[in-house]
């Protein structure tokens, strides 16, 4: 699906392992020489709720998400809430894991609502429909793959 099927360029910034410590250095290297997005999707995948504290997670987010909103005042934001997983890859119980990521989304949805250009996305894929995944349980499957996108361009289409 290029460019989501809308009439614009997407770049995708993917970076696997990224924690919220390192969000800013990975989005400066991308546009430090060129025009600051219409659009930035933030997406965590959740490696950080298996190693950090909650508190440590939104202190994060929010210093993040702050700096954006100062670096590209024109830029509006989408949070998509963290994704459940079949496999978090962590010795931490699920409940513990689960109760760290709504607390993470709710608080990421209210750090990006303070923008006045922002909106929240919440992929309705969870643990429970492993069709979405892909064996590792952690990864999204094709077919997860599309609903997400299909999520993802539906937002984007309202800033464009």
């Amino acid at each position: 699906m290029e460019n989501l099927r809308l009439p614009t360029i997407i770049a995708w910034w993917e970076i696997r392992g990224l924690t919220g410590s390192s969000l800013r250095r990975s989005i400066e290297a991308n546009v430090l020489l060129s025009t600051p997005p219409k659009v930035l999707v933030l997406h965590l995948g959740g490696n950080d709720l298996c190693i950090d504290s909650c508190t440590k997670v939104r202190n994060n987010i929010k210093r993040e998400i702050k700096y954006l909103r100062t670096a590209f005042a024109d830029t509006a934001i989408i949070w998509v809430d963290i994704i459940d997983r079949i496999n978090w890859r962590s010795s931490l119980p699920r409940k513990i894991i689960t109760s760290k990521r709504r607390r993470v989304n709710r608080f990421g949805r209210v750090c990006v609502q303070w923008a006045s250009r922002s909106t929240i996305i919440t992929v309705d894929i969870d643990a429970n429909t492993p069709g979405f995944f892909l064996p590792d349980g952690v990864h999204l499957s094709p077919v997860g793959h599309e609903f997400y996108l299909d999520t993802l361009r539906d937002a984007i289409v309202q800033f464009l």
